[in-house]
């Protein structure tokens, strides 16, 4: 079976929802485990909202769960993917700086790095805001993306410095994905130049960029939106590294790893 993708696009990871999956575990379900683990040591409420939803899996899970949680995402071809995989589960149209669904949640994650795509200290500010005002009093915060921290370590280093690739086959066809990373200082952004090779088709060259945010400035961004930060992590990581849903819920405080997150209270 060949795969037919939409290459006209200005993100084309994010546009083609099996490509996503293909690239980011289809069948893991190690974000979703975490998060009801995260949920029930806090004892949130069952109401939980997931920004950046992405192709609705943890949004489907935690439905399953018992839970009554919402997706929102800004990319159609990913809520149309989610509404007609996961028809049970309610998925809505939005930005993370500005939506507005009138109502308030127990909890609510955004994960897989959506939160920096906030590119200026008024953007992250303004989606802290917009996440505080959709957030009962006392409700749950949960965050994870890039740490920039990491980019420090030795580690970090070399994955600025070195080409990374990766390959996946999706049916009859098989997409490989070149990566270089840079830093503007100044701006604090990561600069991600992505080469995808699809069979039958023409090079794919994109360039994508995040806000590279370090845990203290987190830290007091949250403070200034009416929230307590309870736990500043980069272990575990369930975005990058399988997650066993069975094993005591410990942090690594080191910030050293790929990941920062973020649990907080909204107070």
């Amino acid at each position: 079976m060949t795969m037919n993708f939409i290459v006209d696009t200005d993100n084309f990871l994010h546009t083609n929802p099996s490509l996503y999956l293909a690239f980011n575990g289809e069948h893991d379900q190690s974000m979703a485990h975490f998060i009801h683990k995260l949920l029930m040591a806090y004892k949130a409420g069952k109401k939980v909202l997931d920004i950046g939803c992405g192709p609705g899996r943890e949004v489907a899970y935690l439905n399953g769960a018992g839970y009554e949680a919402v997706g929102l995402d800004n990319s159609e071809e990913m809520l149309a993917w989610a509404r007609k995989h996961y028809s049970e589960s309610s998925f809505v149209y939005g930005n993370q700086a500005d939506f507005s669904l009138q109502q308030q949640f127990d909890a609510l994650i955004c994960a897989g790095s959506t939160f920096l795509y906030n590119f200026t200290n008024e953007e992250v500010l303004a989606s802290l805001q917009c996440f505080r005002n959709h957030l009962h009093k006392g409700g749950l915060l949960y965050l994870d993306m890039r740490n920039a921290a990491f980019f420090l370590t030795k580690e970090g280093q070399r994955w600025l410095t070195e080409e990374l690739v990766e390959q996946r086959k999706l049916g009859d066809t098989v997409v490989s994905l070149r990566t270089r990373f840079s830093i503007d200082p100044a701006s604090q952004m990561l600069e991600r130049d992505y080469s995808w090779t699809v069979a039958g088709h023409e090079p794919i060259v994109e360039h994508l960029r995040h806000r590279l945010l370090f845990p203290q400035e987190m830290a007091y961004y949250l403070a200034s939106s009416g929230f307590r930060v309870l736990q500043l992590f980069d272990k575990p990581a369930p975005h990058v590294d399988h997650y066993d849903p069975e094993r005591p819920l410990d942090f690594s405080h080191d910030m050293l790893g790929r990941r920062m997150q973020v649990i907080a209270q909204a107070v």
